[in-house]
């Protein structure tokens, strides 16, 4: 399997270092070279990086049309889908895995191979999302069927594959510090705005907030009851010992909070298609507490003691998968897709060189 791991955020990468830790498929992971350098996948996973498909400065123009959503005629996006080829011309992948990109998508099929491209929230009924969706072999999930809108399932739910969240092996319980508020934004934006927070925790100075991640805003003055700790490599120990959370609606900021097992107010931040938004839609419609923004509580007060005694396991309920189910579903996902192709038909080849 040919894995495409989009390089906006740190999100794509942790899937795909999920479907590795299956132990089910031969992987191959593609994209972007992260900051941090080569991604440290489990289970034998190879990483092979594509160059970049952006200058220095950002974003090449899109290119014309509006079948595509960026498809620039300059020599970098020439380069980075022929080094993708290549990779898979000498990996030979029985089926390739896009998440997520309708340019990837549609470049896969038009090479020849099965394709399987994930599904998100957010407003994707444009023409180029369409297009990925039509094109592919299935469409995989990383949340339960639950949270699906009508509309994609009566156009595309028989192509597609709700797989949950993958739960995480060692999901122990620690004490809980009385009266802490972690806040846990996205990495894939410019965080929430600092101000904001800051406005809550001074109109509750009897508990103590916590924020990891980004965050955007000049400020001035701290208020004493404010901890800002930045990007936290394992923030697990300190969501599981906070007595409420508050999140971003980003997909792994809110898998975390469910393996937490603590009371979570979901607060998305802005994102394309207006996904973050519509997947806490998705939540609150399924009991979770959700808000639009930071200024939308007018009672921090009352909020955070509503929040304290509401179920800190309806996340983790609605969301997680134990591995055996997930990795069950997954496979199902992939049977699904390759069953017609003949994928599995092939002369034999040469082992994949780990270097380039």
């Amino acid at each position: 399997m040919a894995y495409y791991a989009h390089h906006h955020g740190t999100g794509h990468l942790r899937h795909a270092a999920n479907i590795a830790r299956l132990d089910a498929v031969d992987l191959l992971v593609t994209g972007t070279m992260p900051a941090a350098g080569v991604p440290d996948l489990p289970g034998g996973a190879r990483f092979a990086p594509l160059p970049p498909d952006v200058a220095r400065q950002g974003p090449f123009p899109p290119g014309p049309g509006t079948s595509l959503h960026y498809a620039p005629t300059v020599p970098a996006v020439r380069e980075r889908f022929a080094r993708l080829h290549a990779y898979w011309e000498e990996f030979m992948p029985d089926v390739v895995v896009v998440d997520v990109s309708v340019e990837t998508a549609v470049f896969a099929r038009l090479a020849g191979y099965p394709v399987i491209h994930r599904r998100m929230h957010g407003d994707r009924t444009d023409a180029p999302h369409r297009l990925a969706y039509d094109s592919v072999n299935g469409l995989i999930a990383y949340f339960p069927q639950t949270l699906e809108t009508p509309e994609h399932l009566a156009a595309y739910g028989t192509k597609s594959t709700y797989l949950g969240m993958l739960a995480p092996r060692s999901a122990g319980r620690q004490a809980v510090q009385p009266r802490t508020v972690a806040v846990q934004t996205s990495l894939g934006g410019t965080g929430v705005r600092l101000p904001a927070v800051l406005e809550a925790a001074r109109a509750t100075p009897d508990w103590t907030w916590r924020i990891m991640g980004r965050t955007s805003g000049a400020v001035r003055d701290v208020p004493s009851n404010v901890e800002l700790l930045g990007v936290v490599a394992e923030p697990a120990p300190l969501l599981a010992a906070a007595e409420v959370l508050v999140t971003s609606a980003g997909h792994n900021a809110v898998a975390a909070a469910a393996a937490a097992g603590r009371p979570a107010l979901i607060i998305p931040e802005q994102r394309p298609f207006r996904e973050q938004e519509r997947f806490a839609q998705a939540l609150a419609g399924a009991g979770a507490t959700a808000a639009p923004d930071f200024s939308a509580p007018t009672d921090w007060q009352r909020t955070l003691a509503a929040l304290s005694a509401s179920d800190p396991e309806l996340l983790a309920r609605t969301l997680l998968v134990p591995e055996a189910e997930f990795r069950s579903r997954f496979l199902t996902a992939v049977e699904r897709a390759t069953a017609e192709s003949g994928a599995g038909e092939r002369p034999p080849v040469p082992a994949f060189s780990r270097e380039r």
